[in-house]
């Protein structure tokens, strides 16, 4: 009976750290787009021509999907990844 316990709360104990790291990444991608891509239109030299807003929002929106794609990818990696262990060690019992 310990042994089921044990093993339950290690399960317990590999979601949650799951689950913490992939806040950490949504946090982390979340923090770059805030106070790396954002604040790109600062940057802008001319501050009268609509072409160059224009072309720094598409900038800093093409630059946050990428961002969001890539955190997408990761994500599912390591989903899979997880849902492989969990399976793996299922079969084993």
């Amino acid at each position: 009976m310990d042994r089921v316990g044990v093993e339950g709360e290690m399960n317990f104990l590999d979601l949650k750290f799951f689950i913490l790291f992939m806040w950490v990444l949504v946090m982390t991608a979340c923090i770059f787009i805030i106070f790396v891509i954002a604040p790109i239109s600062k940057f802008q030299i001319d501050q009268n021509d609509s072409l160059s807003f224009l072309k720094t929002s598409f900038i800093q929106a093409t630059l946050a999907v990428i961002i969001v794609g890539i955190l997408i990818i990761i994500l599912n990696k390591f989903k899979k990844a997880y849902l492989l262990k969990k399976l793996s060690g299922k079969k084993k019992s």
